[in-house]
């Protein structure tokens, strides 16, 4: 029987083209992550159920199967949602290995277990920057700051961090009167708000407004008019970043949180302003939510202007809370995410990718096997000049129909040392973009070739 080759639905294979594509952007995006001082953590992708279920609904949970009998150790195990909980995890675990603060980085593939929809998968890749044990501002300005470089590393002049603070979300459930961030409805309101750009004011509206369907409907806020409309004047308070702060007293009133929280905004424009991050490129925007109940503190995400519709490409926010989940230790942690698959569609769409087929520069033609002593010499030669070289090994033996290969791959440089070539001790260097070939001694070609990779 034929197996017919497809994937599941919601998962996706990349060919060489967007490989190479990818790999590019994420040596970028590991690059300026690096240049910040984070340094990289890998953890499996597989986890502990109860790990992961304090950090998110069930309904995102891609359990994992056993087969019964087969472990002595029968326990429930599912694969990662996001790359945040299992770095809770870790620092817990290795509180006295590592030094504090904690700065690492981390790129890999993540797991949801929802149905997939347009631009959303069931496995995707994230990657994560974050500083575990500073309650500084100072860290989650240099967590804005680190967006803004790894955007402006990618090729993006058009973004913009919003970022917000979760104290400050709080402050407007207590104004409304449905408690602090400890309860449902609190929770809901903020993943009500975190929507805002996808189902606008008036989907919003609604939603707050809902009144429940039946009294197991925990989820209705069922809003009246002045709690709705205390809302929409919160999330519409405009102006520069001094006057929108100066705004919210009188919004939210003089609790704890709403004064934490317009503090800590205002300490970290005034550090993105000491550090001379572009002033085009961040903003408060108190519609800044973020959906998941992990956020304590700040939360930022970013938007590129020239393709809004890709929504937040970047996102992140403090969660000084989640680590308590398993350790007595007190370790305040503030990070970044990216989306990758997002950003990398994002930056298809701007044209700040350029395709190439394969990583080949150079490719040896195969003519026959009493010449292969030599071209394997020369093919050693290329490669430890640092030229990523291959020699053709299809089932083509003439020289047209190995050059339609390089043709096909748009390999930039062929290298041709038939029999008369060989006698003369001498290699063609063919430049395919110039459609141009010299001979060169063997000792010359590396560079010769350097020189044609040097030009494109």
């Amino acid at each position: 029987m034929t197996i017919k080759p497809e994937i599941p639905g919601g998962f996706r294979d990349y060919l060489p083209r967007e490989m190479i594509q990818r790999q590019q952007m994420l040596a970028t995006i590991q690059r300026v992550y690096e240049s910040f001082g984070f340094s990289p953590l890998e953890t499996p992708a597989v986890e502990k159920t109860e790990v992961l279920t304090g950090g998110a609904t069930s309904k995102v949970i891609y359990n994992v199967s056993l087969p019964r009998g087969e472990f002595s150790d029968q326990q429930s195990l599912s694969l990662r949602f996001d790359l945040t909980v299992p770095l809770a995890r870790v620092v817990s675990a290795y509180t006295k290995d590592l030094s504090w603060p904690f700065r690492r980085y981390q790129c890999a593939k993540v797991w949801r277990g929802e149905k997939p929809q347009a631009g959303r998968f069931r496995e995707f890749m994230q990657f994560d920057a974050d500083i575990v044990g500073s309650s500084s501002m100072l860290a989650d300005a240099e967590i804005i700051w680190l967006m803004c470089a790894t955007m402006s590393a990618l090729g993006f002049s058009r973004f913009i961090v919003r970022f917000n603070n979760r104290k400050i979300l709080n402050a407007l459930a207590e104004r409304i009167g449905i408690g602090d961030a400890s309860g449902e409805k609190a929770k809901e309101l903020f993943r009500i708000l975190d929507k805002l750009e996808k189902i606008g004011w008036d989907g919003v509206a609604a939603e707050l407004r809902r009144a429940p369907d039946s009294d197991a409907d925990v989820w209705a806020l069922a809003l009246g008019d002045e709690a709705v409309s205390t809302i929409r004047r919160f999330i519409e308070t405009l102006g520069t970043d001094e006057e929108v702060l100066a705004a919210l007293p009188a919004i939210l009133g003089d609790g704890p949180n709403a004064v934490q929280g317009v503090a800590e905004l205002s300490e970290i424009v005034g550090y993105l302003t000491a550090i001379g991050v572009p002033r085009e490129n961040w903003k408060i925007d108190l519609s800044v939510a973020r959906g998941l109940d992990y956020y304590t503190g700040p939360v930022f995400e970013t938007t590129l202007l020239d393709a809004p519709e890709m929504g937040s490409v970047c996102s992140g926010g403090r969660y000084d809370g989640l680590v308590a989940r398993f350790s007595s230790a007190v370790l305040p942690a503030t990070g970044t995410s990216i989306g990758v698959d997002r950003l990398f569609a994002a930056m298809g769409k701007l044209g700040l990718v350029k395709g190439r087929r394969t990583t080949t520069q150079a490719l040896v033609i195969d003519f026959s096997p009493e010449l292969r002593p030599g071209i394997l010499r020369l093919a050693s030669r290329l490669r430890n000049a640092g030229i990523n070289t291959e020699i053709y090994e299809g089932m083509e033996r003439a020289f047209k129909g190995q050059l339609s290969y390089a043709v096909s791959l748009e390999i930039p440089v062929v290298l041709i040392m038939g029999q008369q070539e060989a006698e003369k001790g001498v290699v063609r260097v063919k430049d395919m973009r110039r459609r141009t070939q010299v001979e060169y001694a063997l000792d010359a070609v590396p560079d010769a070739v350097k020189s044609i990779l040097a030009d494109l």
